[in-house]
């Protein structure tokens, strides 16, 4: 991408995903397609996400808190969750000393197309 058309972009995929994660919690896969779009580097491409994804999780969890959506239950489901992430995340990260750049990127857009496929058969087969 040139760096002109990552002065516009930035800002509007920021938003996008702003959006997205208000609406429903989910701006990954516009994240991983514009960070992919920058050629970033897998190390880049992961920290970069990563960063973005504590931000918004921390606001999150700032503003959850503070409409007394907490409860025992969601804490202690949580936790457990954040357990199974983190040794996810550790394997990932070891899994991606592996692989090298070429691979990384064909496996993230096979991941990428493979979401869309689910979401495209979910929006056609859901009920309204």
């Amino acid at each position: 991408m040139a760096p002109q058309q990552e002065k516009f972009l930035s800002p509007l995929f920021g938003f996008l995903s702003g959006f997205l994660n208000g609406v429903t919690n989910a701006a990954g896969p516009a994240l991983a397609i514009y960070f992919y779009s920058l050629k970033l580097e897998k190390r880049a491409f992961v920290k970069s996400m990563a960063t973005i994804f504590v931000t918004t999780k921390l606001t999150q969890l700032v503003a959850i808190s503070t409409w007394n959506l907490f409860n025992w239950y969601t804490l202690k489901l949580s936790v457990l969750v954040i357990l199974f992430t983190l040794v996810g995340f550790y394997a990932g990260i070891k899994a991606q000393d592996r692989i090298d750049q070429k691979n990384f990127n064909r496996g993230l857009l096979a991941m990428l197309a493979f979401v869309g496929v689910i979401l495209i058969i979910r929006a056609v087969t859901q009920d309204a």
